[in-house]
């Protein structure tokens, strides 16, 4: 089935792109998370506006994160954590550095936060964040003995 993406759908493609998925896939998560619409000629002239204002907004969004993206530059943040030896008890999950990025000033979500897996030991990591498609910056999250 083929659609045209209104959104960014990692690893499927980039707004406005045409692409073909599986029906249920369409049908199921890209309709209802309003992400992509059906690609026919009903939705082309109407998609061209939507896409235009979205453009417009990316720009807007784009400089925003590019600040962002200079301010987080050399930022490091400190997470205590109950911990044995080496190891924690618990683990250290995106949100919690969300969190200690919210607490010095950054509008920073968890979803920013690309972890392949919670961190489980004690030290100094370097995290990625995808602040804007066009946009990543690191920042150095150290996790300590509470």
């Amino acid at each position: 089935m083929d659609v045209i993406l209104l959104h960014d759908v990692q690893k499927l493609g980039r707004r406005g792109e045409k692409v073909n998925v599986a029906r249920g896939y369409a049908r199921n998560f890209l309709f209802p998370q309003g992400l992509a619409v059906h690609a026919d000629r009903a939705h082309e002239k109407e998609l061209e506006a939507r896409l235009h204002r979205l453009e417009v907004q990316d720009e807007k969004g784009r400089e925003e994160a590019e600040a962002l993206a200079a301010a987080l530059k050399d930022l490091s943040v400190t997470i205590k954590a109950a911990a044995g030896e080496e190891s924690l008890y618990g683990s250290v999950n995106a949100s919690m550095i969300a969190q200690a990025l919210k607490e010095k000033g950054h509008a920073i979500e968890a979803k920013m936060v690309v972890l392949e897996e919670p961190l489980k030991k004690l030290g100094s990591y370097r995290i990625p964040l995808r602040i804007h498609r066009d946009f990543e910056a690191e920042v150095e999250v150290t996790v300590e003995r509470a």
